[in-house]
């Protein structure tokens, strides 16, 4: 405790947030290395640690010197780990410094943080005060409140910033799950949902995808049935789906922008249904579509982020033609379907507001907004991969170079595709490409096959992608008219 003025006295802490980050990229480790980028600044008359945060209890902007006694602000950066030299400077309304606080602290972490508390004695000049902060001699943010009167303080309303279980809470109340149902009764597709407002939810547009009708669960076994949609962009990746009176709680909507670096909570919803709640960071951007960012692990499509205060940031997506990618995303005969993960993260400000108008499913199929669902002949497929180049040089082909993001100028890439044929027929295969407007772009020669019960066999096909443009591509493996197995894969420059 340093006494810099007989009217105020302040103390220094300082923390490392020891939470998980994802390894920056070599962009935004540039961007951290020249100086401090604010995460936050809080304020408030007292303060806890908990877990790896710390957080002001009721925060606020407005004090008293008759009802309080202290004010504690507090700042959080992202910048490199290291030695750093932060200071505070107070600053009165009359915009003189009445104290500067300096402490050399030694993050271990990108992510740090320090508060300073001031004692409020009755004396204390009334109006604007300012604490400006400073990371390595560079301004770092400024956080402003106000000493006025008790009634003054009474009528500012507090939102406090809400522990992990109290968002974890918070974010299960507003969701259900949502499955798709094809013509046969299988399901097609399934996946976490958020309320809309109190007769929609909205959930990714992979959950959807191919369905004839649409079950949404609700908490406590409820179960809704729809064969309509109340709006959707398969692009950006959602859509909204009726639910009357579904009794979900409605999340707040975060007015703040997105931005790189920004840090969240991510409820994440596993293939059983269960929640899962995990601090993630916005990592990128998409260079194609700005308005979409990308975090640093993936997520279950559907999957809302909240910020400290339990408001809703944004959801996960990715389960577009254009955005899907990866193992996660790749279809086999396996016999059952798996929550779709994504890591592109479409932010609340951009999310519909109000359900739209009705359109059936069927409306939707026959405009081609839908893949064709893979058939029953599925279950002849064990996986599929995409390679550099297949060796067939020993005793089974074998898939090089396994990846799912190629450059144009490799020229080429091969799929390679494993079967286990469970009855015995003679059929044609091949694969097919397709653009991420469903728009079929281009096709492998036909394969006859003598599938037999027990024996095993491979199917690959490569395909120039020297002249592509960069995008992400699907790829289906046709038996007999219909897709047993399907794919995506990235070309890129």
């Amino acid at each position: 405790m340093a006494q810099l003025s007989p009217a105020v006295l302040v103390s220094v802490s300082a923390l490392a947030l020891a939470a998980v980050l994802p390894a920056p990229s070599a962009r935004a480790q540039a961007a951290a290395e020249s100086g401090a980028r604010l995460v936050r600044s809080t304020s408030g008359t007292r303060g806890v640690q908990q877990g790896s945060r710390y957080v002001i209890e009721e925060p606020r902007t407005v004090f008293s010197p008759e009802k309080d006694r202290q004010v504690v602000v507090y700042f959080e950066w992202e910048a490199r780990p290291g030695t750093h030299h932060c200071e505070a400077r107070w600053k009165d309304p009359t915009g003189r410094a009445v104290l500067v606080s300096p402490i050399d602290y030694q993050a271990p972490t990108r992510r740090f943080g320090i508060y300073w508390t001031m004692a409020l004695p009755e004396g204390a000049a009334r109006g604007l005060w300012a604490v400006e902060s400073l990371v390595d001699g560079q301004p770092a943010g400024t956080h402003t409140f106000e000493v006025g009167t008790g009634a003054a303080v009474a009528a500012v309303p507090a939102r406090p910033i809400l522990s992990s279980a109290e968002i974890y809470k918070r974010a299960v109340a507003s969701m259900a799950r949502v499955e798709g149902v094809g013509s046969g009764g299988e399901l097609v597709g399934q996946g976490p949902a958020v309320a809309l407002d109190a007769d929609h939810v909205i959930v990714g547009f992979s959950a959807i995808e191919s369905a004839h009708t649409l079950r949404v669960r609700l908490p406590a076994g409820r179960l809704l049935e729809t064969s309509e949609l109340a709006g959707w962009n398969r692009r950006q990746g959602w859509a909204v789906v009726p639910a009357p009176a579904h009794g979900l709680g409605v999340l707040p909507r975060s007015t703040t922008p997105m931005s790189i670096g920004d840090q969240m909570f991510a409820v994440h919803t596993s293939d059983d249904g269960s929640h899962v709640i995990a601090e993630t960071s916005i990592v990128g951007q998409e260079q194609s579509a700005p308005e979409r960012f990308r975090v640093g692990a993936p997520l279950a499509t559907g999957s809302p982020l909240l910020d400290d205060r339990g408001d809703l940031v944004g959801l996960a997506f990715g389960g577009g033609a254009d955005e899907s990618l990866g193992p996660a995303m790749v279809a086999t005969g396996l016999g059952t379907v798996s929550v779709p993960f994504g890591n592109v993260v479409l932010p609340a400000l951009r999310l519909p507001t109000a359900a739209g108008a009705r359109n059936t499913l069927a409306d939707l199929a026959q405009r081609g907004e839908f893949m064709a669902p893979l058939a029953v002949g599925k279950r002849h497929v064990i996986s599929g991969v995409f390679a550099g180049r297949v060796e067939r040089g020993g005793v089974v082909p074998v898939p090089v170079d396994q990846k799912f993001v190629f450059s144009r100028k490799e020229a080429r890439a091969s799929v390679f595709v494993q079967w286990d044929p469970k009855e015995r027929k003679d059929a044609l295969t091949w694969f097919e490409v397709y653009d991420a407007d469903y728009k079929k772009i281009g096709r492998g020669e036909a394969t006859k096959l003598k599938m037999r019960t027990g024996q095993l066999f491979f199917s690959s096909w490569t395909f120039n992608i020297g002249q592509l443009p960069p995008a992400v591509y699907r790829v289906d493996l046709i038996l007999d008219d219909a897709p047993v197995w399907r794919g995506f894969v990235r070309i890129t420059e």
